[in-house]
């Protein structure tokens, strides 16, 4: 039986009813530009737990040592409000760690740490310990600038039994702030940190050395490479540009 419009909503917003809160903590000291921990953000401006996470987003996205990806997903659009950030490519991204992890079904907000796919059950004080507690990333990586806008990437590590994917993920760097004039959320300002842009999947890695250029990302937009063990698996590297 199909879900009714309200169900459903219930239904893509549910986390045991709790949204992500409490970041503003010290992260893991061990976490640096060249030992990332990556947080990626499923989100929908037509998600009502999705206004309060958001915003308490912004603070890993403000941090030192911490990639923060904040992707709109398009399935909210149904219910009166179209989120212009929206790609049918984000959410397909998010149905990868679910098919990997333990959920059965989409939900907003949706975080992601280190490309963990399990259902984190985040509640207001846990969000912050989880994120400290996660070991950086620590595969060899580096994103160098070229002349013409180009980027070269590089990696190095033993080769692999299957290959990792490679992504390059374009993204508005920083706060956008968005009147939501209709929907579920009507009348909210919402914030967005870090809002991806495009997702790009480069040539896989296979191990051993490898060394890649490709166009870079367009002016006032970041890059971050994210390393991974395979559909919606865990990441074995992350970097990014900096301003």
């Amino acid at each position: 039986m199909m879900l009714t419009p309200i169900l459903l909503a219930l239904s893509l917003a549910a986390v045991d009813g709790h949204y992500p809160a409490g970041i503003g903590e010290t992260p893991n000291p061990d976490h640096s530009e060249d030992r990332p921990v990556v947080v990626e953000l499923f989100t929908s401006q037509g998600c009502p737990p999705c206004v309060e996470a958001n915003r308490r987003f912004g603070d890993f996205a403000a941090r030192d040592g911490v990639i923060a990806l904040s992707y709109g997903v398009d399935y909210w659009d149904m219910f009166g409000w179209e989120d212009q950030f929206a790609q049918p490519a984000f959410a397909d991204r998010q149905k990868d760690y679910i098919r990997a992890g333990e959920a059965s079904r989409v939900f907003t907000p949706h975080f992601v740490i280190n490309g963990g796919p399990e259902r984190l059950r985040f509640t207001r004080d846990d969000v912050p310990g989880r994120v400290a507690r996660t070991l950086p990333l620590s595969g060899t990586i580096s994103l160098t600038p070229l002349s013409g806008g180009r980027v070269q990437l590089q990696l190095e590590g033993p080769v692999r039994a299957s290959p990792a994917e490679v992504w390059a993920i374009t993204y508005r760097p920083g706060l956008i702030v968005v009147p939501i004039e209709g929907g579920r959320n009507e009348g909210a300002q919402m914030e967005h940190h870090n809002t991806v842009a495009s997702l790009e999947r480069l040539e896989d890695w296979h191990g051993g050395d490898y060394s890649l250029e490709f166009a870079g990302p367009a002016e006032d937009f970041g890059l971050a490479v994210l390393v991974q063990d395979g559909p919606g698996g865990r990441l074995v590297a992350a970097s990014r540009l900096r301003d």
